[in-house]
């Protein structure tokens, strides 16, 4: 098991700082967001962000953009659009020597549209796969269940996780524990349903309602029944903390100390 966290823990620092914040706290695993103000195409010095990574020895992955991007959307302009974003975004995350990126699956507004977004979703992945040409790993992430009558997640639950990945050869899953239990699901029992797909562990607490990105241990969550069971793989778990909660300063003290509990 390698232990890491996200340039999103650290936000209001620019992507650049966050970097070497990580790097300079011992960290050799790092997740970049792929949102702006941090790792995103066209917003970042591409030059300048490579340099910083090339201080560390890092193994890195990259969580893809999905504010206003919607995977399930059913418009067929908007998947286009979508569709030609996260396809750049992959060369983008090869340029910057990613190993792996996550994908959230989006969302649609009526329960009668989920079937076909599934659909939807795994030629978008089948896409992004291709795209990738084996130069990094393509994952998808399970998701929050809406607290809206008009929001309905995409991959949410087992079922349709378990049916996007077995129909979409070279992709993995990335768990992330906070999604989960904020659905009522013990991220264990997700981990046991979806083991030989798990690649990545997007960790986090919460008080099983909302997905408030607590640190390990100040929520409800059961998380130690699945670091047993990961911490003698290579697995990869990365800390996302909440960076509208914890300063900067809060973020790599929890993030080291939780470490160094897990970690021989």
């Amino acid at each position: 098991m390698k232990v890491g966290l996200s340039t999103w823990s650290l936000l209001h620092s620019d992507i650049y700082t966050a970097v070497g914040e990580i790097g300079d706290a011992g960290f050799d695993y790092i997740e970049l967001w792929g949102e702006v103000p941090h790792a995103y195409h066209g917003w970042v010095d591409k030059k300048r962000l490579k340099d910083t990574l090339s201080t560390y020895n890092f193994t890195m992955t990259m969580h893809a953009p999905f504010t206003d991007l919607n995977p399930a959307t059913p418009f067929e302009p908007v998947k286009g659009a979508v569709t030609k974003t996260l396809r750049d975004f992959v060369n983008f995350a090869s340029d910057l020597g990613a190993t792996r990126v996550t994908f959230h699956p989006g969302s649609v507004h009526s329960g009668v549209l989920v079937p076909q977004s599934v659909k939807d979703v795994v030629i978008l992945l089948r896409q992004l796969v291709k795209e990738s040409d084996g130069r990094l790993v393509i994952n998808i992430e399970n998701q929050a269940r809406g607290h809206s009558h008009y929001e309905f997640p995409v991959g949410s639950d087992a079922e349709s996780i378990v049916t996007i990945l077995s129909n979409t050869e070279d992709t993995s899953y990335t768990l992330d524990t906070g999604h989960a239990h904020a659905n009522g699901i013990e991220p264990l029992k997700l981990y046991q349903r979806l083991r030989e797909r798990t690649t990545e562990v997007h960790l986090s607490d919460n008080d099983g309602r909302n997905d408030d990105h607590l640190i390990p241990g100040r929520g409800t969550a059961n998380l130690q029944d699945l670091l047993q069971q990961v911490e003698q793989t290579d697995m990869l778990v990365c800390l996302e903390l909440n960076p509208h909660r914890y300063s900067a300063d809060e973020v790599i003290k929890a993030a080291t100390d939780f470490k160094s509990r897990v970690l021989p």
